[in-house]
């Protein structure tokens, strides 16, 4: 096998690993998604690499770092393209303010077409993007003998996937290290109450019933010291750790691989070596430009490299290209629900760098735009006190000193949705003196809480350090100076007072509004007691009192309109078949990927975390299977 060097990070990312290493004082390299209610927080802005595994303060456990685009991100503005109409399938949307109708909207114009190429290629298929998806669907296309090519948008020499951290039910390499086994059925049903039955059926009880089997294929080539390299979020079990809150159930089956020793960059790898050796072909620093349609059906694509243009004939096109959170048109069209919602100087934006090349050569194709809500990961909802990690076990009092919602529903993604609805005022989570002894009950999910001994003492010294400042008994550090901090960041710190009087009047609250902060307490505080949260339904497991001093809180102000990246767009069927305006299947456009609509409801889920990659793999090699299948007939 070949070995693959870690690639060279883009500047962006290292400006964003400069600050990690300058606040933590941590030499290694960023990887694992954190949040920090300790003593930081990072702020989830463009081009910031999540923070890693070894991070030593209280952070989730996932990274969906978007920094590079796939195949198959590039303007449609910028070059005359073509080979099909445009779609006659406009779509009818909710009005919202700022949003530009389907007419206004220019990405769903089909652009010219190309007739000069440098090359002609015949294969039959093409897979646009080297992410997950597309590589497990390549691999699965050239084991099966067809001829396949890929096409990749970035370098060959600094190739990156986006992502580290997939789940896996009953992978092997889990199984063998004691994480507990997954019903499918279980798991499909879970999913289904999540997202209201409101999904594709058939994807997502594909990703339960394979993904072991598929993982497993995935990672077929690794050594053992691969394996070694690899780490599982949530588990082993902390004491406290739970696997469901109400009838919403939780795994802590995940593949993590940060380590620089074995990455996702070196698995990818691997699936292309296999997928070489069984003829596939890869062509990177090339942009996927459109699908070539004739009669109805797929007939090839047109590519652009530094050499030209080229065009390959073939009787099938897989696109997995990502998603579309780098074209703010396409956000503003799509996302039409959050866009309607925004409030003053919010804007829609993602990490992603992804222009939407994929959706839109579908859509140019003739296929079916998603027309319910596309979801973000961490989109909807104004999660306080922080865009992920909300502090769930905490109280949350609003401007008015009162509650506003149930802090710790179940689904971390969904958590803050009523929020969307209220004022962008600041928010408050408060807590008591016992609050290291109830953040401990987490669950496994994106946007959860590892609570060991050194998160639980980070998250000890950013209380002391709170109540050291109102004693006023606290002697700030010396801060070394390392140069300018790189990217936006937001710097997270407690208040602290021996009452709650003392508290309210520390968080501006005042009057009638401080009055209602102390009515609140003791209401709440009656709940827990009860065990019936008879205001906002939180699930008695989780129900914690604020009765002990000293007295906490944190403050954040709510922004809406950022996502991670975008995860759907085109309507396809069970085998992720394209469908066209009267919802039939289009020959030879298959969608994978975060391009593949109906596969987590209005928004991103985790009843494990790295639900985004993990069934990318799965699915993107039952796509493959089925472009087999379809070149077969």
């Amino acid at each position: 096998m070949t070995n693959y060097p870690t690639p060279t990070i883009p500047r962006c990312l290292k400006r964003g690993q400069y600050w990690f290493q300058r606040e933590t004082g941590n030499t290694r390299s960023l990887g694992h998604a954190h949040i920090s209610m300790g003593t930081t927080a990072i702020g989830f802005k463009e081009g910031i690499r999540e923070i890693g595994e070894i991070m030593n303060t209280d952070f989730s456990r996932r990274n969906f770092l978007k920094g590079m685009g796939l195949v198959g991100a590039t303007a449609a503005a910028g070059a005359a393209l073509a080979g099909c109409a445009p779609a006659s399938n406009t779509e009818t949307k909710t009005d919202a303010s700022a949003a530009p109708s389907a007419s206004e909207a220019t990405w769903r114009t089909a652009p010219a077409e190309i007739t000069d190429f440098v090359q002609t290629i015949d294969c039959d298929v093409v897979v646009c993007g080297h992410g997950f998806a597309g590589i497990t669907a390549c691999r699965e296309l050239a084991e099966e003998g067809k001829k396949v090519v890929l096409v990749e948008k970035q370098p060959e020499d600094s190739f990156a996937p986006v992502g580290n951290e997939f789940a896996a039910l009953n992978a092997q390499v889990l199984q063998e290290r004691g994480v507990p086994h997954i019903d499918p059925v279980e798991f499909f049903q879970n999913w289904m109450t999540i997202t209201g039955n409101s999904v594709n059926q058939e994807l997502v009880m594909k990703f339960a019933q394979h993904s072991e089997e598929n993982s497993n294929w995935y990672l077929s080539a690794l050594t053992d010291e691969d394996k070694a390299a690899m780490s599982t979020s949530f588990f082993p079990q902390t004491e406290h750790q739970m696997d469901h809150i109400g009838v919403i159930k939780f795994w802590p089956s995940v593949c993590s691989f940060y380590s620089p020793d074995c990455n996702q960059t070196k698995i990818h790898g691997y699936n292309r070596d296999l997928a070489k050796e069984h003829g596939a072909e890869f062509y990177f620093a090339t942009e996927a430009q459109y699908v070539v349609m004739e009669n109805g059906k797929v007939a090839g694509l047109v590519a652009t490299n530094s050499d030209g243009n080229i065009k390959f004939n073939c009787k099938a096109v897989v696109i997995a290209c990502g998603g579309f959170g780098g074209n703010p048109e396409m956000m503003k069209d799509l996302i039409y629900d959050v866009q309607g919602n925004l409030v003053g100087d919010e804007e829609l934006k993602s990490m992603s760098a992804n222009d939407g090349r994929g959706v839109q050569m579908a859509y140019w194709a003739g296929a079916h735009l998603e027309t319910t809500p596309i979801p973000g990961m961490n989109f909807r909802g104004l999660s306080v006190p922080g865009k992920m990690n909300c502090l769930p076990q905490a109280m949350w009092i609003d401007e008015h000193g009162k509650r506003f919602c149930n802090e710790y529903y179940a689904t971390a993604e969904q958590r803050g949705l009523s929020t969307v609805f209220r004022s962008r005022k600041a928010k408050w989570a408060v807590v008591d003196d016992n609050f290291t002894e109830y953040r401990q009950y987490t669950i496994p999910q994106h946007a959860g809480f590892t609570a060991n001994e050194q998160n639980i003492a980070e998250l000890r010294a950013s209380l002391d350090k709170a109540y050291g400042k109102f004693k006023g008994t606290y002697t700030e550090e010396e801060k070394k100076d390392n140069g300018p901090q790189g990217g936006p960041m937001v710097s997270v710190e407690y208040i602290a007072d021996d009452t709650l009087e003392g508290l309210a009047s520390q968080m501006g609250l005042e009057g009638e509004d401080a009055q209602a902060f102390l009515e609140q307490v003791e209401q709440y505080n009656a709940y827990c007691e009860a065990g019936a949260d008879q205001q906002f339904g939180r699930d008695a497991s989780v129900l914690f009192p604020v009765n002990k001093a000293p007295y906490y809180a944190c403050k954040f102000e709510p922004v809406l309109g950022e996502t991670m990246v975008t995860c759907g767009g085109i309507i396809t069927d069970g085998d992720q078949n394209a469908l066209d305006k009267d919802f039939e299947p289009i020959p030879g456009l298959y969608v994978s990927g975060n391009d593949c609509g109906r596969r987590f409801g209005a928004e991103y889920i985790t009843p494990i975390p790295g639900c985004s990659l993990g069934m990318a793999i799965t699915l993107g090699r039952e796509c493959g299977k089925a472009v087999g299948k379809f070149l077969e007939a």
